[in-house]
């Protein structure tokens, strides 16, 4: 295989097992990466300080040299400390859209800043979802909120069975400079139209002065797509959609609760690379 110098990879469905938790095997596979001189990080929906926090619970801060947050709006290169935000979305175009979805009470609005979630409610399962997620959930007027500030992005929480009709609704909202995506089951964001996980990698490429084509991408959703598509190798797990396993190049025989990163990394990143990789160590 060509040389790899950098390996990403999504959180949930792919690093994550169904517990929300990093397996022991492949803490060791990620730490063997650092070991050969390959550069290590997170792809994910969420913001990057949420992502520090996490890490440091899993206790991969030692091993992650990056993490690109909020769907590649956010880069943060974790030695320099460096934090770089690339788009931020007008209050009053998230606020527009919101009113979009009045008749369906039972959503929950969550406005992101940061690590932080602005809402009109809280519940003890958004509560707990926050708390998993190292964010913190902060009740406000949205309207108010959003009438004179930039945020990164709108999530929309729901029942697994109202995402069909949140999706219908999305296909029929046409604003300026924003876009929605499905992220899980019941969650749905409304985000700039320019920022992807393609991009992010994009970015932390030319910040590391790297080449795609040795990159290898972890993902499952369909906002891992664009990241998959645009690494040199973008590796599927094998409970990723369909439609994500069609654009891939590898399709894992393993599924997140499996150690499907684990297994790639240690059956085929690494036996390939058996000298350290100095030059990106």
């Amino acid at each position: 295989m060509k040389p790899v110098t950098l390996v990403a990879t999504d959180l949930d469905g792919t690093l994550l097992n169904s517990e929300k938790k990093v397996s022991e095997k492949n803490k060791e596979a990620i730490r063997r990466l650092k070991e050969h001189g390959i550069l290590f990080g997170v792809v994910s929906g969420r913001p990057v300080e949420s992502g520090l926090i996490l890490c440091k619970g899993w206790g991969l801060e030692d091993s992650i040299s990056f993490l690109i947050g909020m769907n590649g709006g956010v880069l943060y290169d974790t030695r320099r400390k460096e934090k770089e935000t690339y788009s931020v979305l007008p209050g009053h175009l998230i606020w527009q859209v919101i009113e979009k979805y009045r008749d369906m009470p039972d959503l929950h609005f969550e406005v992101m800043v940061g690590n932080k979630r602005y809402v009109e409610y809280s519940t003890p399962e958004t509560l707990a979802s926050a708390a998993l997620y190292g964010e913190e959930e902060i009740i406000v007027d949205l309207k108010e909120f959003l009438s004179d500030r930039n945020v990164n992005k709108l999530i929309i929480r729901s029942k697994p069975e109202d995402q069909p009709k949140v999706i219908e609704i999305a296909r029929t909202i046409d604003l300026p400079g924003i876009k929605g995506m499905t992220t899980s089951d019941v969650l749905f964001e409304f985000v700039d139209p320019d920022i992807n996980k393609g991009f992010g990698i994009q970015k932390i490429c030319d910040h590391f002065g790297l080449n795609l084509d040795n990159i290898v991408a972890f993902g499952d959703e369909a906002n891992d797509m664009e990241m998959l598509m645009i690494s040199g190798t973008g590796v599927a797990m094998k409970n990723a959609l369909p439609s994500v396993k069609a654009i891939s190049d590898v399709v894992s025989d393993y599924t997140n609760d499996e150690d499907a990163l684990a297994h790639y990394i240690d059956e085929v990143i690494l036996p390939a690379h058996p000298d350290r990789i100095e030059k990106n160590a």
